[in-house]
């Protein structure tokens, strides 16, 4: 299995669920693996022989910086249903992470993975 990886992808978001939040873009950081069928680029060449990783970022910034979240497993079941709408993929992990949330913790934030049936 080929695993293409995205690591420390920053976006700005308006998120949270307290009055507070909602004034002030927040930082999220995302980490991504996603496994794509290579059968399906056989014989391809071109923009067409992959996944393409800049379309991949710029698709999660492009669908996170545009909306209103209130909670970290919004943004994170949105992007991974969002990817394998857009993207060939067989398999995802997402994990976003929300710093600073908790003043006594480093990080705080939600993993999602996914297998999808490709047929």
């Amino acid at each position: 299995m080929n695993i293409l990886f995205i690591e420390q992808l920053i976006v700005m978001a308006y998120i949270g669920i307290y009055d507070w939040e909602k004034k002030y873009l927040q930082k999220l950081i995302f980490d991504l693996q996603l496994s794509y069928n290579t059968a399906v680029f056989l014989g391809k060449t071109g923009t067409t022989s992959y996944v393409d990783y800049t379309r991949v970022s710029q698709t999660i910034l492009d669908l996170v910086s545009k909306k209103y979240f209130y909670l970290i497993e919004d943004v994170a079941n949105l992007t991974v249903n969002t990817l394998v709408k857009n993207f060939c993929i067989c398999w995802i992990r997402v994990k976003v992470s929300k710093p600073g949330a908790i003043r006594s913790a480093s990080n705080v934030g939600i993993c999602i993975e996914r297998k999808v049936n490709i047929s």
